[in-house]
């Protein structure tokens, strides 16, 4: 297709779902964009990779016209393509939307459920459009100053129809959660997986038969919405190398899945859902750490992907001098009260759950979804039992990180909406008492119990503890018991950084050591930390490589 022009006829399309979509021969789009003045679409052939140094022709601009094709904040339109022309097999846009004041912005479509430009891990691309239209591929820097945009939107036809296993609906008190990075998992080279597929979707399908004898019956996989590895500015202290963002806490879009983690980046989605029916025909279920309390935009300093330039102010929380609010502690917080934000995260939930496959959600820092528009924390979680009632998500398991960055701690608000919640009081109790820490029999024998005190003290009622020990953010189990302090200085951040305290202790020496007796005391302690997690009353949950002693040297901030 690359250099064919198109001809599309923009038609009036009230009813056309926010982003893009084929229905029969049918083109639609839709954007909230209550702001714009004028909205253009410029599309591209998205069927090549995008490689640096190239340039991309515009096929076609299609210019909208408010009395047509605006209602209200919302611009819908549709084109139909002509009968026997075959449709095309990927195509890669952008928007371009100008504001009252003059200003103009090219965006992503935040709706898009597939994109382009990120189909190689840590190969930082910018796309800058020339005055003809045409699209300059280039290497950017890392950081987050760029000219130019690091992801396009792509739509392409709908796939057909095919069988897929039913959902395991495993009961939450038959649980034990593997929490895991996708690419981490099987990335390594020591790893079984063919080297084509370390780190990828079909990766994980590989180990499927370890993790049923390891006895894990879910899969948490760290955020797997399309985020930018490479927005990290700081660089390794030691070699100045640049560093990553590997956890991806940080997402671009709400209905793409990360592009480099497919074998074949072209087929992302399908890849994905492949390794999700995958999952199900082996018993076992997959659940997603979901990140809808802040965006890839950053702060004030960031990019401007798509809500900035679209709504700044209906999109994110602001204090009265106007500044963005930092309750994620990552820059910006989205106003989680806004009837466009909970579409945005209502529907994106709805089409991971139903076209996706996923079983469940972990949500990241939970409170700020009951935060009001002032940013005030709720007494009563509302927005949470709106979700736990949603038909849409009928049987889909919902846990809350119970506490953000701006002081939101609500642990067992959420359960109160029939919600599972991340037990810190767990977690810090049982550190503190296989430390040595005195006092901690009463608070051992409540956390072995379920923490009735928080959930209640049925069986039902305890199972939405998610007991945990380790998890992403900290020390692995190994280090719990191998390092007295943390060791983050290869974040380059001069070890500031990463929670505290850890309620770690060394077993008399900081780190490695060949000391017999210490490390048969490590040992000992660890074994028992495995036994009081599996034995507590709650739903358990593993980080990986806890099974085996994974450390990370001390780093309790491994997000780089």
């Amino acid at each position: 297709m690359s250099g064919t022009p198109l001809i599309l006829q923009p038609l009036s399309c009230p009813d056309a779902r926010f982003g893009s979509r084929w229905v029969g021969r049918r083109l639609q789009f839709a954007l909230a964009a209550r702001l714009a003045k004028r909205v253009s679409y410029h599309f591209y052939d998205g069927n090549p990779l995008p490689e640096p140094g190239t340039c991309q022709p515009c096929l076609v601009t299609v210019e909208l016209h408010p009395e047509q094709h605006r209602s209200d904040a919302c611009w819908a339109w549709e084109t139909e393509w002509p009968d026997g022309a075959p449709l095309p097999e990927r195509l890669t846009y952008l928007i371009e939307i100008e504001h009252a004041d003059g200003s103009r912005h090219r965006i992503l479509d935040p709706w898009a459920r597939e994109c382009w430009g990120g189909e190689r891990w840590e190969q930082p691309l910018a796309f800058v459009q020339t005055a003809n239209g045409d699209l300059q591929i280039r290497v950017r820097p890392h950081g987050f100053r760029f000219e130019g945009m690091r992801r396009l939107a792509t739509v392409r036809p709908e796939p057909e129809s095919r069988h897929r296993p039913a959902k395991p609906k495993l009961p939450l008190e038959q649980s034990i959660v593997y929490e895991t990075h996708l690419r981490g998992l099987t990335r390594h080279a020591s790893s079984p997986v063919l080297p084509t597929e370390r780190g990828t979707y079909r990766g994980l399908i590989s180990v499927l038969p370890q993790l049923r004898k390891l006895g894990v019956t879910v899969i948490e996989l760290l955020p797997v919405f399309e985020f930018d590895e490479c927005e990290n500015p700081q660089k390794h202290p030691e070699t100045d190398q640049p560093l990553v963002n590997y956890w991806g806490y940080s997402p671009l879009l709400f209905f793409a899945p990360k592009t480099s983690y497919a074998a074949d980046p072209r087929n992302a989605t399908a890849e994905f859902q492949e390794m999700v029916d995958a999952v199900h025909e082996a018993g076992l279920e997959v659940w997603l750490d979901v990140v809808f309390n802040h965006t890839a935009e950053l702060d004030e300093e960031g990019p401007s992907d798509h809500f900035k330039a679209l709504d700044l102010e209906s999109w994110y929380l602001h204090d009265s001098d106007g500044k963005l609010v930092n309750h994620s502690g990552c820059g910006n917080t989205l106003r989680s009260d806004h009837a466009l934000v909970r579409r945005l995260l209502r529907e994106s939930l709805e089409y991971w759950a139903k076209v996706m496959g996923v079983d469940g959600f972990r949500f990241d820092l939970a409170p700020i979804l009951n935060r009001d528009s002032a940013g005030n924390l709720r007494d009563t979680p509302d927005f949470f039992r709106k979700l736990q009632d949603d038909p849409a998500l009928a049987g889909i398991k919902l846990i809350a990180e119970p506490w953000d960055a701006g002081g939101g701690y609500q642990l067992g608000q959420a359960s109160q909406a029939e919600w599972a919640e991340w037990n810190d009081r767990f977690r810090d109790t049982i550190r503190r008492a296989v430390r040595g820490d005195k006092g901690q029999m009463a608070g051992l024998a409540d956390a072995l119990s379920g923490s009735p005190e928080v959930f209640g003290r049925s069986t039902q009622r305890r199972c939405l503890s998610v007991n945990f020990l380790s998890a992403h953010d900290g020390l692995t189990l190994h280090d719990l018991v191998a390092y007295s302090e943390k060791h983050n200085h290869a974040n380059g951040e001069d070890n500031r950084d990463g929670h505290t305290p850890d309620f770690s202790r060394n077993c008399g020496i900081e780190g490695a050591t060949e000391d017999t007796v210490v490390l048969e005391l490590r040992q000992r302690k660890l074994r028992l930390f495995h036994a009081l997690l599996h034995l507590a009353q709650g739903t358990p949950m593993l980080v990986a490589g806890d099974e085996f002693g994974r450390t990370q040297h001390g780093n309790n901030n491994a997000y780089c």
